[in-house]
């Protein structure tokens, strides 16, 4: 019997011991990995679940599985339904393909999809489902984060997007301008806070990290235009131009302007001042000589282009509306006609 017998101190105990172990962790990572990718699939159905009531699904649902294509002509097939604007196509086809390829990275991708024609559908709480599903499974996904910041920050739920923030922000660290303008936008939203605490805490923010200049001073000249000037940039002048022009004569800040050539063409060509005679500006050069004879009904419009995508907006933003690039505009100009308004009050 003795020689069957293996005593601790022998070498090939420690074999024997060592492949025992392997095995069993071998078998447990094995049951461990079937567990987890049925737990997948049970999680997704679920989440499939809630949106059955979508018209044509089931059709559409049919036809995906059924015709001969494959996932991936499908999957081109919905994002040019999305990109013409037809996101209930768009989003039936990526119900049906959730359903039919069972692939984690395929999936991955069509949620991240999903998600994203939601959000352009403005559908943003079933987006923002969505995008807490893939996470749920994917943490470490930039884009499902970066939509659930966006999710955030069109509902006012700043607090919300800065803690996604801070795990977007160990995946990207360049995105602290980012985390800045939620920052900012948490303040100026905060019903807390007087208009004085708020303006200290943007010049405060905004002398720390140079960012966010058009929307500090945006909001300064609208609620403290003496503030605004007196902790006013001058290298930012051009770019504010739109906010300059609009400001009211009684609010100007005559030695400022006085001592920068911009702005002393720009209220020149507005006729707030006589500052300049001319200005290497086409717009403000023409203004500056209308006034001179005398024509009075021209002005100046505005138009806005980002300076990543260079998609061209009519209204003013701080995040691209098209890239949701931060702090990305800048101001064109261009002479319009100036409208009188009419007093057609019955007296």
């Amino acid at each position: 019997m003795n020689t069957f017998f293996i005593e601790f101190r022998d070498p090939l105990f420690g074999v024997i011991v060592f492949f025992v172990l392997l095995f069993i962790l071998s078998f447990f990572s094995y049951w461990w990995g079937r567990y987890k990718t049925a737990k997948e699939h049970r999680d997704l159905e679920s989440f499939l679940g809630k949106f059955d009531s979508l018209e044509g699904a089931e059709r559409m649902s049919e036809q995906v599985h059924s015709n001969s294509l494959s996932s991936e002509s499908w999957l081109m097939l919905a994002q040019s339904f999305e990109m013409q604007g037809n996101f209930e196509k768009s989003v039936e086809i990526y119900h049906a393909l959730l359903t039919k390829n069972r692939d984690t990275l395929f999936q991955k991708e069509v949620l991240l999809l999903l998600g994203r024609s939601y959000f352009k559908a403005g559908f943003l709480e079933r987006s923002r489902q969505t995008f807490l599903q893939l996470l749920q499974n994917h943490p470490r996904t930039p884009q499902a984060l970066h939509f659930l910041i966006l999710i955030y920050e069109q509902l006012q739920q700043y607090d919300k997007g800065l803690e996604v923030m801070e795990s977007l922000l160990e995946l990207s660290p360049d995105r602290l301008g980012e985390k800045l303008y939620l920052e900012c936008r948490l303040l100026l939203c905060d019903p807390s806070l007087g208009i004085d605490e708020k303006a200290s805490r943007l010049i405060e923010l905004y002398q720390t990290h140079r960012k966010l200049g058009y929307m500090i001073f945006e909001w300064l000249f609208t609620y403290r235009p003496a503030l605004g000037w007196r902790m006013f940039d001058q290298s930012l002048s051009e770019r504010l131009t739109d906010i300059l022009w609009r400001l009211r004569d009684e609010n100007l800040d005559l030695d400022i302007i006085s001592s920068n050539a911009y702005l002393r063409e720009l209220y020149s060509a507005k006729g707030s001042l006589s500052l300049a005679e001319g200005s290497p500006v086409f717009e403000f050069d023409t203004l500056i000589a209308l006034r001179k004879c005398g024509v009075g009904k021209v002005t100046l419009q505005f138009e806005y282009t980002c300076d990543e995508c260079k998609q061209i907006s009519f209204l003013p933003f701080h995040r691209c509306p098209h890239c949701h690039a931060i702090d990305s505009v800048h101001v064109i100009m261009d002479l319009a006609k100036e409208r009188f308004e009419e007093n057609n009050s019955l007296q």
